[in-house]
C-alpha cells in the first residue's frame, strides 16, 4: 500500500527478553507518523503483528487498507453505528481546539500546522500534516487536509498531557471545549460585522429600490421622509447628501471618462448613476431615492398611524382608571 504511494515503512527490533529457548521479540513500526509495537516468540511473526496492527491503525484513520486487514475496525464502526458503515469512527471532540486551549491556559508557545505531504493518484490523495509547538512535533496522514490537521494535533496533544501529566492534571476537557466554542462564535459574530457584504444574487433589478429602504424600522423611515421634505429646496447634490445621511448609506463620486459616476454604497446591492455632468447624476441618484422612499411612505404612514392610535387607547384607558 505504502509503496505505491512511494514511501516505505519503518521496523525496528526495540528488544528481546526472555531465555534462548524462550525468547519474546518487540518490534516497533513507524508509518505515517503513527507508532505501533507488538511481541512475539519469533522476529518474524512479530514483524507480521506489528504490520498487522499498523494496518488496523490506519484503516480506524480513514487510510484506504486492503482487506481483510481492514475488517476489525470497520466491522467495529459498523455495530457501533449502522448508519457509518464502511467510514472510520470519528472522535467527536477537536483535537485542534484542545490543543489550542490547552497551550493557552499553560502559556505554552503557539502550534503551528505545516502540510508537508501529498501523495496518491487524484482520485486517492493522502495529505500529511505536521503539528509542531516548539521542540515537540507530531505528524499524521489522512484522505483529508482537515482530517489528517485534526490527527496531528490529537497525537500532540495526548504526548503533551502524558509528559505534562503533573503540570496539567488539573485542565478540564470539557470546559476547555466549551471555552472554544465561545471564542469562535466571538470570532464569528466580529467578523459578521465588519465581512463585506454579499449581494444577493436571487435580486431582481426591479427590486433594487427596496434595498434602499428594507433595513429601515418605521422610526427610520419617517426620518429619511423628513429629509425629503427638508432637501426640496436644495440643489441635486445637497439633497442627495442630506438624503444618504439619513438612509446610512455613502455617495462614492467618480468618472468613467467623459461620465460621472455616483454610487450609493450600503444598499443591497449598491446603486450607481451616471451623467453628463456630476449634477446630472447627482439628479439622478436623487429622484430615484425620492421614488423609493415614496413608494414606501404608506407603509411609514400605516405605522405612525398604528402608534398614534396605540398611544390614544392607552391614555384614554389611563383615564378610566382615574
Amino acid at each position: 500500500m505504502m509503496v505505491k504511494m512511494g514511501l516505505t515503512p519503518e521496523y525496528e527490533c526495540i528488544s528481546q527478553t526472555g531465555p534462548q529457548h524462550q525468547a519474546m521479540f518487540d518490534y516497533r513500526c513507524v508509518a505515517f507518523g503513527l507508532v505501533v509495537t507488538a511481541s512475539a516468540r519469533s522476529k518474524k511473526e512479530a514483524k507480521q503483528e506489528v504490520a498487522r496492527l499498523m494496518l488496523q491503525q490506519l484503516s480506524c484513520r480513514g487510510h484506504a487498507v486492503p482487506p481483510p486487514y481492514g475488517a476489525p475496525a470497520a466491522a467495529a464502526s459498523m455495530h457501533a453505528d449502522p448508519s457509518t458503515h464502511g467510514m472510520a469512527p470519528v472522535d467527536a471532540r477537536s483535537y485542534v481546539a484542545l490543543l489550542r486551549e490547552l497551550c493557552e491556559e499553560y502559556r505554552l508557545a503557539g502550534v503551528e500546522y505545516e502540510l508537508v505531504g501529498d501523495t496518491g493518484p487524484p482520485h486517492l490523495r493522502h495529505f500529511t500534516v505536521r503539528a509542531r509547538i516548539g521542540q515537540h512535533q507530531r505528524q499524521a496522514t489522512a484522505t483529508t487536509k482537515k482530517t489528517a490537521r485534526q490527527h496531528a494535533a490529537e497525537q500532540l496533544y495526548c504526548y503533551l498531557r502524558e509528559n505534562l501529566a503533573r503540570v496539567t492534571r488539573d485542565f478540564n476537557e470539557e470546559d476547555a471545549l466549551v471555552r472554544a466554542h465561545e471564542k469562535a462564535m466571538e470570532r464569528y459574530s466580529d467578523a459578521g460585522e465588519d465581512a463585506p457584504r454579499r449581494p444577493d444574487l436571487g435580486q431582481k433589478v426591479s427590486e433594487y429600490h427596496l434595498g434602499l429602504t428594507s433595513r429601515l424600522d418605521a422610526e427610520a423611515l419617517a426620518t429619511a421622509l423628513g429629509a425629503l421634505e427638508r432637501a426640496a429646496g436644495l440643489d441635486a447634490a445637497s439633497a442627495l447628501a442630506e438624503l444618504a445621511a439619513a438612509l446610512h448609506v455613502r455617495v462614492e463620486p467618480a468618472t468613467l471618462g467623459a461620465l460621472h459616476v455616483l454610487t450609493l454604497t450600503g444598499s443591497s446591492p449598491d446603486l450607481t448613476f451616471a451623467g453628463r455632468s456630476a449634477n446630472q447624476a447627482a439628479q439622478a441618484a436623487l429622484d430615484y431615492v425620492r421614488r423609493a422612499l415614496l413608494f414606501e411612505s404608506p407603509r411609514a404612514t400605516a405605522t405612525a398611524a398604528a402608534a398614534t392610535a396605540a398611544a390614544a387607547t392607552a391614555l384614554a384607558d389611563e383615564a378610566k382608571s382615574l
